[in-house]
């Protein structure tokens, strides 16, 4: 069975590109405990981290908390970002999404990828009640979530 698995390594990696770029932190074999353990990006020390990964089982670990080498600077974590600013700010975001601009309403739209601040503050006033009908953080966020990929303005603005 392990002839077998790294046969089929061998035959997946080799069509992968020999150097991995550097910022990745990690070689063709991906993020995990191999990718710690082994740096060297040659295929053979590749193939190695490989099997060390799928043994391990380790990659989910890595990717879900951001450890191993696995970066975690897409969807999910900017979610997340957004959440824990949201809870932390909801009353105040509150207080500004009614009058249609402030302070953490800006910081939310650059969370949130909306460049234009002030069309976001203003959908944000144009739709409070549905918005903020629930009394949530997480409510919240969802239905602006929402609002920011159905609204013509915003779309445009936060390149959705």
């Amino acid at each position: 069975m392990k002839k077998i698995f790294i046969a089929f390594l061998l035959v997946a990696l080799a069509g992968l590109p020999t150097i991995i770029s550097a910022r990745d932190g990690y070689g063709a074999a991906g993020c995990g405990l191999g990718a710690v353990v082994i740096a060297e990006n040659k295929k053979v020390h590749q193939v190695i981290a490989a099997t060390v990964n799928g043994f391990s089982g380790n990659q989910t670990f890595g990717i879900s908390t951001g450890t191993l080498n696995c970066k975690t600077a897409g969807v999910s974590e900017k979610q997340r970002q957004q959440q824990i600013f949201v809870h932390v700010n909801y009353r105040l975001l509150e207080q500004e999404f009614a009058r249609g601009n402030g302070e953490r309403v800006g910081a939310l739209a650059s969370l949130m990828g909306c460049k234009d601040s002030a069309a976001f503050g203003r959908v944000g006033k144009e739709k409070f009640a549905t918005l903020f009908e629930a009394n949530t953080p997480d409510s919240f966020l969802d239905r602006m979530r929402s609002e920011v990929s159905s609204d013509a303005r915003l779309v445009s603005s936060c390149g959705i």
